[in-house]
């Protein structure tokens, strides 16, 4: 998988060193993240996609079905890596058919959950897990965005700190079952939280949970993801957020041993640092109803995947999706905090995977068997 990963930053690399800009038609794109439902049944203060349904019941019949996802994964073999997301994906009926399918064609699997219905959760991911090969990665984070009442007001449910914790520990003891399964905890932080976030690492590290397990991400404002354009509070005080993130680092050794906040503790001091962003390049995002978009954060239709017969290949080569990496390429985007899309630009550009592991390099060397396993593909 690194050699395809190599080859493609290589070549979108000399692209740009040679003046053409970054590859305008790339092969096919490396990664994809792909919404399989919009249902949630969060009140999250950040995000407004539990009210597309709200507003648009009917909606919800046009969502992706399981039969439509296999024939994506079918007419396009050539993908390295599929990430699901929501939603809440578990309010799916179907799910796991989902996540079965991706591990019968050699993909992980995974996502993350708000853990409010945790009893339709547990049921779900319990069936799932005996039926999956065991050959790949199981993904499974449960949100926490501070603690109890913090996380509590940021979700805008009462008592899912509890049930987060609750399912939290569950996950944990999936780990001791199945050696392919990876739990961890991540924090979305808002202007309303990041100060607050110190008090949860402290708090999960009393309570057991090794550093390494705890990751965060920084909310954005998206006008076709999240839908929360007007009422996103991201954190603004970067130099600030910094500070945290470096003092979490040398307190908790393990925490941040990664090249996901190395990264983001680059684009905190220095938003133009080493990466270039290769949106609907290398990497895009499809929708539940298959429209298929650069990335999370740029709202740009690229076109619909069941007007192309699920295939990738014409879609990405449509002058639709050229014009747009032609846009980008003239006026490149400053990157962003979000670790879905900062972080299959760092794969696809060479100069800045290297400034990262140069840095983590004497880390990844040492015999500290939980910092070689977050490196692990």
């Amino acid at each position: 998988m690194w050699a395809r990963w190599l080859g493609a930053a290589l070549r979108n690399d000399a692209r740009r060193w040679l003046g053409f800009g970054a590859d305008p038609t790339p092969a096919f794109p490396a990664q994809f993240l792909i919404a399989v439902t919009y249902k949630c049944d969060s009140r999250c203060t950040h995000c407004n996609i539990w009210a597309n349904y709200l507003q648009q019941p009917e909606a919800a019949s046009q969502e992706m079905t399981p039969a439509e996802f296999e024939r994506f994964l079918d007419k396009n073999p050539q993908i390295i890596q599929i990430a699901t997301t929501g939603g809440e994906p578990f309010n799916r009926d179907d799910i796991v058919e989902f996540w079965l399918a991706l591990d019968r064609r050699g993909h992980r699997t995974g996502c993350a959950t708000n853990a409010i219905e945790t009893d339709r959760i547990l049921e779900r991911e319990g069936l799932l897990l005996p039926r999956l090969s065991g050959r790949h990665l199981r993904h499974f984070a449960v949100s926490l965005d501070g603690v109890e009442a913090v996380h509590d007001r940021v979700r805008g449910i009462p008592g899912n700190f509890a049930r987060a914790w609750r399912l939290f520990q569950w996950a944990c003891e999936q780990e001791r079952r199945y050696p392919f399964y990876r739990a961890e905890i991540s924090s979305t932080l808002t202007a309303a939280n990041y100060r607050e976030f110190p008090a949860l690492v402290e708090w999960l590290v009393k309570e057991g949970v090794p550093p390494h397990k705890i990751a965060f991400m920084g909310a954005l404002p998206s006008a076709h993801y999240y839908r929360n354009e007007k009422t996103c509070r991201p954190v603004t005080a970067r130099g600030e957020l910094a500070g945290v993130i470096a003092e979490l680092k040398r307190k908790h050794p393990g925490f941040g041993r990664n090249y996901f906040t190395e990264s983001h503790l680059q684009w905190l001091r220095d938003p133009t640092s080493g990466v270039t962003c290769v949106a609907g390049t290398a990497f895009g995002y499809i929708d539940p109803y298959w429209n298929v978009y650069p990335c999370l954060v740029i709202n740009r239709n690229l076109g619909n995947l069941r007007e192309f017969d699920f295939d990738l290949h014409k879609l990405w080569r449509s002058p639709a999706a050229r014009q747009f990496r032609a846009e980008l390429a003239a006026k490149p985007c400053a990157l962003c905090l979000n670790e879905c899309n900062r972080w299959q630009s760092m794969r696809a550009s060479l100069g800045g995977l290297a400034k990262i592991a140069w840095r983590q390099a004497g880390k990844v060397l040492r015999p500290d068997r939980d910092s070689q396993r977050r490196w692990r593909m």
